[in-house]
């Protein structure tokens, strides 16, 4: 169950640490360093070039700066170390699942985008059918039907690293790549379930929780903790020991009472996909097949202590990255019987089918 925030035991030394402690090792054991070529600029994109070859992420990426869309690898874009999104994390993005040729609540994702920024204080200025129009635009020259498009805005490029040298013009990058479906994993997923462990590390503060910044330092942290202790997710606490969020999606519990609950979006992000979710539940055509399977009613109006998880029938992850993913063990503990129950179940098909054919998708070739 949910625990207070503790240091891990110095007594045990996590994997990541023990690999770069003997990477330090390595490097200091060298007889001589390596040498180092000094180039011009051109030269060292001409170096970049091999790197781009022998990348795996392919599709479409367009930068602002220089109003272009380019296609290929993305890790051939680049994106300036001046540029305050990366040397002073000032920075929001967010992310959109593509399913067969559509891209699932884009107009909701580039609203919070815009909301982001404006939260972030960045001068972005474009407006949202401007945005959906690039987004949409980077997509079909990709030529991506799976996968996902990512959106970050920036304060833009700055003329030094002092910390009030902002850009002159807040900058906007999009990326879309593709991501073919992990029917393996998802198959084992949906049959065994995920293990959920109550991270140690610290959630955000509300102000920076409930915008989608790229300062991501806890979310990893979060994440590596989680699979240093064999668990296939790590979930944040609230300062007051409620629960929070996982590192990249929400978390929701069906209570005996046919309940989904899912915590407020005063301490964590507002999820865009856990809306949706709440929206099919309360679909007048769904309403039959979820009392089938326990579910009468979507709940976010309320903190979950760790009484609603000790009590809870069924435990799910929610997210644009993770779709639905059952959670059948937190902390140690079976969540219900300790299996995928139909509710989850159920859930996973209705998002799976209203990201193909659902109205809040908009087609790659619509606009």
């Amino acid at each position: 169950m949910p625990h207070a925030a503790v240091a891990p035991s110095p007594s045990t030394t996590p994997r990541w640490r023990a690999q770069h402690r003997a990477r330090v090792r390595r490097v200091g054991a060298r007889a001589a360093p390596t040498p180092i070529d000094v180039v011009t600029v051109d030269e060292y994109a001409e170096k970049l070039k091999p790197l781009a070859q022998s990348a795996a992420l392919v599709g479409a990426f367009y930068d602002s700066r220089v109003n272009v869309i380019a296609r290929g690898a993305l890790q051939a874009c680049a994106i300036p170390l001046l540029d305050r999104g990366f040397h002073r994390g000032h920075g929001v993005f967010d992310a959109c699942a593509i399913r067969g040729g559509g891209a699932h609540e884009l107009r909701a994702h580039v609203e919070r985008l815009v909301s982001s920024a404006r939260e972030a204080r960045i001068d972005f200025i474009r407006d949202v059918d401007e945005i959906e129009a690039i987004v949409m635009a980077t997509i079909r020259a990709s030529g991506v039907r799976d996968g996902q498009v990512r959106m970050y805005v920036t304060s833009g490029v700055a003329r030094s690293f002092a910390l009030t040298d902002m850009g002159d013009t807040a900058s906007f990058y999009v990326a879309c790549y593709a991501k073919a479906p992990d029917v393996d994993g998802d198959a084992r997923a949906m049959r065994d379930g995920w293990r959920a462990v109550s991270s140690p590390i610290p959630i955000k503060p509300p102000k920076y929780a409930r915008l989608k910044s790229t300062n991501y330092m806890p979310n990893v942290h979060c994440a590596m903790d989680a699979s240093e202790r064999g668990a296939d997710v790590g979930c944040f606490l609230t300062t007051d020991g409620f629960i929070g969020e996982g590192p990249g999606a929400n978390v929701a519990f069906l209570t005996p009472d046919g309940t989904l609950r899912t915590p407020p979006a005063t301490e964590v992000l507002g999820g865009i996909t856990i809306r949706r979710i709440k929206e099919l539940i309360e679909m007048p055509a769904n309403a039959k097949a979820l009392r089938k399977v326990g579910v009468k009613k979507f709940d976010d109006s309320q903190p979950l202590s760790a009484f609603v998880v000790i009590g809870a029938e069924e435990a799910m992850l929610i997210g644009s990255a993770c779709d639905v993913k059952p959670i059948v063990q937190w902390d140690g503990k079976l969540i219900g019987d300790g299996t995928v129950g139909a509710a989850t179940k159920l859930l996973a098909e209705l998002l799976a089918h209203d990201m193909l054919h659902g109205d809040s998708r908009v087609d790659v070739d619509a606009i």
